[in-house]
């Protein structure tokens, strides 16, 4: 098969991103046989392909949320004549002329309400039209749709009236380098990087409304107003790409400025260490397509809380803590009792590194090359 691949999303979308250089890391390792064309904005991000003869870089400058995706990038793939198209994107090309299998990361863009509030009206008009527009014309076009969870897979099934035949759902990997760090020079190199406090609990992510970061706070807050005294903090990590305007308002309304630390973007290398450092990861996100922090966080043996809604429970299992993200006391409770349990904590840990120990990027390949093969199979008959 000649099997042309957009991975466009490695340029701006830091999850997205992450899942298609990993699927794609993880083909590169198993299929020598199939030809690959990789369409990529950032073709630095795709050097791990440069010495794979079977695998092709072509560089566009088509951004993905655009209309040039439609029309003017069909073209450009129509080009190579590929046999099957791969999208690693639930937002594909129309005119492509070879069956197409789309990956569906969540359906957020068209369930969820609040998804595009942190923008002002402007954006947020053109985003709900544009997903609106979009989204359903490509499920339809595709021949075969990959969903990273059971959940994603129910969703769709839920908005489209399509057959469960067309829809497949594969679970993300975890990467060989998120495991404990141990070494005391790396952590304190680590520690002293971001300035990190001795005793932390993580939050990792960004601002925007689904992701529940006013939840942590008011849940964090909580811990002090019910006289907790273990001089704990709380650590958000994560890019500033959105205003934190509201953000910095409620952490002064809980008068926890000095317990709050924000310090942005934190490297790839890095991120191992510091779920390692902390006491505690909580992420009660409201909607996760798959949640590849909390996998992260477990392979790295952080104890971990998490949403009981979404796909976070196919994550987690009972390799954590579940907990209603609308549930402020109930999660405040659960940081109490895990912060003075250092006998939970350890065996969370363990659990969590077990647990992670399933979710493996080339079981995933695996599971999306069948995929493709079957659709060009079906389709050449």
């Amino acid at each position: 098969m000649k099997i042309a691949v957009d991975a466009r999303v490695v340029k701006k979308y830091p999850g997205l991103g992450r899942y298609c250089i990993n699927i794609l890391k993880a083909l590169a390792e198993i299929d020598v046989n199939n030809e690959y064309i990789v369409f990529t904005i950032e073709p630095k991000k795709m050097a791990f392909l440069n010495n794979r003869k079977n695998m092709k870089i072509v560089e566009t400058d088509y951004p993905v949320l655009s209309y040039k995706t439609f029309y003017a990038f069909s073209s450009l793939i129509n080009k190579f004549t590929p046999d099957i198209f791969f999208s690693s994107f639930q937002v594909a090309p129309l005119n492509v002329k070879c069956p197409m299998v789309i990956v569906l990361h969540d359906m957020m863009d068209l369930m969820y309400k609040d998804a595009f509030t942190h923008h002002n009206f402007f954006i947020r008009s053109g985003l709900q039209y544009f997903f609106k527009y979009a989204i359903p014309r490509s499920v339809s076009k595709a021949s075969a749709i990959i969903t990273v969870s059971e959940s994603t897979k129910h969703d769709l099934l839920k908005y489209f009236n399509i057959t469960k035949k067309k829809v497949v759902a594969i679970l993300e990997g975890v990467e060989e380098n998120f495991k404990p760090v141990t070494d005391v020079e790396v952590l304190y190199k680590i520690k002293k990087k971001y300035n990190l406090p001795d005793k932390f609990i993580f939050y990792l992510g960004s601002i925007k409304p689904y992701k529940n970061l006013h939840g942590v706070l008011e849940s964090f807050s909580k811990l002090y107003e019910n006289g907790f005294n273990n001089n704990v903090k709380l650590v958000i990590g994560g890019l500033k790409h959105f205003s934190v305007e509201g953000l910095s308002d409620k952490i002064e309304k809980l008068n926890i400025e000095d317990k709050v630390q924000r310090i942005g973007f934190i490297a790839e290398e890095d991120l191992p260490a510091v779920y390692s450092l902390s006491e505690i990861f909580l992420f009660p996100s409201i909607w996760e397509g798959f949640g590849l922090p909390v996998l992260e966080a477990m392979a790295c043996g952080a104890p971990v809380i998490t949403s009981n809604v979404s796909s976070l429970p196919e994550v987690i299992g009972d390799a954590g803590i579940q907990v209603d993200p609308y549930n402020i006391t109930e999660i405040s409770y659960n940081l109490t009792k895990l912060l003075e349990d250092a006998e939970m904590r350890k065996i969370l840990s363990q659990k969590g590194i077990e647990r992670a120990k399933s979710f493996s990027w080339i079981r995933a390949a695996e599971e999306t090359l069948n995929v493709l093969q079957e659709v060009y199979c079906k389709e050449k008959k």
